[in-house]
């Protein structure tokens, strides 16, 4: 902001013309003071120097501060009038910086709203991973943080319902497989390995009918088998087929109580005993025909089957005997055969 040149004009010329006047004045007092002229009394003469000195120095300081006091006004009028350009200035600025920051605050604002939708776009994919792969705990804490960051209440609602959906089909697909595997050891009759599968089934989920279920049906397959074995036990019986009644009384065995063992005692007892005489006449018969391999076969199995049996201890006396005629036999067909090959 410029500064006039004829600023104060006026004061200026009328300041010139009194500091002139007043100059002149003193000059005419000095100098009347000086000569003397029509005053009668020298101390008044002196008085007029004195006066006129005076004044002629007043007029002197004025002439000389007055200008200095115009160049300080004219610097403090110029420095007011920068000042008021720099805040004009500054006012402008401050109106475009204001601009600019709600420019700002609306692009950041417009980014926000991006970056939400991108985070709840990624938010939603991990949901359905972690859905995709089973992490039930992990995807529900999702879910969770879906309704509190971004307010979906419903989306979330229905998240948790398909989360549960999911679950529930996950865990009846492996509780089938689990009671499939039971199945199998029912049809195996490998009670014990059934068992563990159970009490591992019933850790997991001790409510479920299905899994409560099958302890009702193993003891119920039980029972069913044993009395299978007992019906096929009676058949050996009445068939004389030892071997088979044998097999059946060593697995019935582990299903018989103590009065149901006491009850089979004397049948059992019969069949053992016709198993030994059996097999006492296969070994006679294999010594009588010179079998030697095939007497000891038998009298192994003999003393193995029935270790307490007075025939069992007569076979034990001859069994290295047939030990020596079984190796003596064997070297010898070994022996004819290699005569015979070319």
């Amino acid at each position: 902001m410029s500064i006039p040149s004829n600023r104060f004009a006026q004061l200026r010329w009328l300041q010139n013309v009194l500091c002139v006047s007043a100059l002149l004045g003193s000059l005419v007092v000095v100098g009347l003071g000086i000569m003397g002229v029509g005053v009668a009394s020298g101390s008044l003469n002196i008085w007029l120097i004195i006066v006129g000195a005076f004044t002629l120095f007043l007029t002197v300081l004025v002439m000389t501060y007055l200008p200095l006091a115009r160049k300080m006004e004219s610097a403090v009028a110029r420095q007011l009038g920068e000042l008021r350009d720099m805040s004009d200035v500054l006012t402008k600025q401050l109106a475009a910086m204001e601009a600019i920051e709600e420019n700002t605050r609306l692009s950041d604002a417009a980014k926000s709203l991006a970056h939400r939708q991108q985070e709840l776009e990624a938010l939603r994919a991990a949901i359905r991973e972690d859905l995709r792969i089973e992490h039930w705990e992990v995807a529900l804490n999702l879910i969770d943080e879906m309704e509190r960051r971004f307010g979906c209440k419903e989306e979330a609602d229905r998240l948790r319902e398909e989360l549960d959906q999911a679950r529930g089909d996950a865990i009846d697909a492996k509780l089938r497989d689990a009671i499939e595997m039971v199945d199998r050891h029912f049809r195996g009759h490998d009670w014990e390995q059934a068992q563990r599968e159970i009490d591992r089934l019933l850790h997991a989920l001790p409510d479920h009918a299905k899994v409560v279920a099958l302890q009702d049906r193993m003891a119920t397959m039980k029972e069913t088998h044993k009395h299978e074995l007992m019906l096929a036990w009676e058949e050996a019986v009445r068939r004389s087929d030892t071997d088979h009644a044998i097999d059946v009384l060593r697995e019935l065995d582990q299903y018989l109580s103590s009065a149901e063992a006491q009850a089979l005692q004397a049948s059992a007892r019969d069949v053992f005993k016709e198993k030994l005489l059996q097999m006492g006449v296969k070994f006679r018969f294999a010594v009588t025909e010179k079998r030697w391999q095939d007497a000891l076969t038998i009298g192994l199995e003999l003393v193995r089957e029935f270790p307490n049996a007075r025939m069992a201890t007569e076979v034990r006396d001859v069994i290295d005997t047939l030990r020596e005629r079984a190796r003596a036999n064997a070297e010898m067909e070994a022996g004819s055969v290699r005569e015979v090959s070319p």
